[in-house]
């Protein structure tokens, strides 16, 4: 079967390409003929670094991020660019107008995973199939992520109406599943993201970038309350004579650790995945740096503090509740569960895990055939 997969494979974020990478691998391995369909939204665009430089009022903190990204931003994006150039299998550039033409060469669409139905994605409805009037193909969903349950009034309608045009529904997380029943009064399965759903040997290099024991860090929004400084300290006491190593996301949002002893301003997603599969500990706020630290059994430190982010990983430790004292909004709240001298047990989790992802293929592979999910 032809299926093209639309999400966010665009972006310059890791767990973006790849979960996408991931599904593309995983519906291949299925005997597809698979293709990302390469369609980047209007409104994807960064205001140029010059711009940013001459805004006034910049504080030096401010400032001193901006040079960051000046230079080391372009070599990120063109690690980005590579990746998605040597890895992912993309149709030709196509537009918001032009994915209607697009859209017919395959037999099926996938819109997965990522936050691709989040509120900023409810007015023009790419992500939900809107406007595909004529593709008589199968629609599916496969973990997309609402990120927030809201939706406003003007647009229910719209994604009401491409809601039930699907013909298999899933979700990656309660809030999802919450928003989709809201709107159609149907309740979707939850699926694993399709990280989970691939191995990545083929990316992984089993010589590490760092020849000895570190910490590594990946951070995408606010601070921890209580601050990362007292995190750091309390990793170097349970982990003497080791490093902490960052990764910044630099062309997103630059950001200053002083307590790195190293730091990767434009790492690509291939090294990005091998300093978290070599690393000793993994400290971040990212859903796929949680996901990636249960992958490689890493013993890690996930936290929230932002509205967009808490559900996902509220919905992990309640789903998974070996990682839940994993997962915390406050150094206070990870103190008080002890996080940093409990093991998580990995054996017990992948017993759960490994039924969800079984379930998860199954999902996948009866909405590609002609069989009527039980579920749906």
């Amino acid at each position: 079967m032809k299926v093209g997969i639309l999400t966010f494979h665009f972006g310059y974020n890791y767990g973006g390409v790849l979960q996408a990478f991931a599904l593309q691998q995983f519906l291949n391995s299925c005997g597809h003929e698979v293709k990302i369909i390469n369609y980047t939204p209007i409104n994807f665009n960064t205001r140029p670094y010059w711009r940013q430089i001459i805004s006034r009022n910049l504080s030096i903190d401010k400032t001193r991020k901006i040079i960051k990204k000046i230079q080391y931003g372009p070599k990120q994006k063109e690690a980005f660019h590579l990746f998605r150039s040597k890895y992912l299998h993309l149709t030709e550039k196509c537009s918001y107008e032009k994915l209607s033409e697009i859209a017919h060469e395959f037999d099926a669409i996938i819109v997965g995973s990522d936050q691709i139905w989040n509120p900023g994605q409810h007015k023009i409805g790419t992500y939900f199939l809107s406007h595909l009037d004529t593709f008589k193909g199968k629609r599916i969903s496969y973990a997309p992520c609402c990120a927030i349950n809201k939706v406003k009034e003007k647009n229910k309608n719209k994604l009401i109406n491409a809601l039930n045009k699907f013909d298999s529904i899933s979700v990656r997380n309660k809030e999802t599943e919450q928003f989709v029943f809201n709107l159609i009064n149907k309740m979707a399965p939850i699926v694993v993201d399709p990280t989970l759903l691939w191995g990545f040997s083929e990316l992984i290099n089993e010589k590490p970038l760092i020849n000895s024991k570190y910490i590594l860090t990946y951070i995408l929004g606010e601070e921890i309350s209580g601050g990362h400084k007292q995190v750091i300290e309390k990793l170097k006491i349970k982990y003497p004579d080791t490093s902490v190593i960052s990764i910044i996301l630099t062309e997103n949002k630059p950001q200053l650790f002083d307590w790195s002893d190293k730091t990767y301003w434009a790492a690509s997603p291939e090294e990005w995945l091998n300093l978290f599969y070599h690393s000793s500990f993994i400290y971040t706020d990212s859903f796929h740096g949680a996901l990636f630290s249960i992958k490689f059994k890493k013993p890690f430190l996930a936290y929230y503090t932002e509205e967009k982010r808490a559900s996902r990983f509220i919905d992990l430790a309640k789903r998974f509740d070996d990682v839940e004292k994993n997962i915390v909004f406050s150094v206070n709240d990870a103190l008080n569960k002890n996080t940093l001298n409990k093991e998580v047990d990995y054996k017990n989790l992948y017993k759960k895990l490994e039924s969800e992802i079984d379930k998860s293929k199954i999902f996948l592979e009866s909405s590609l055939s002609d069989e009527k999910l039980l579920n749906q």
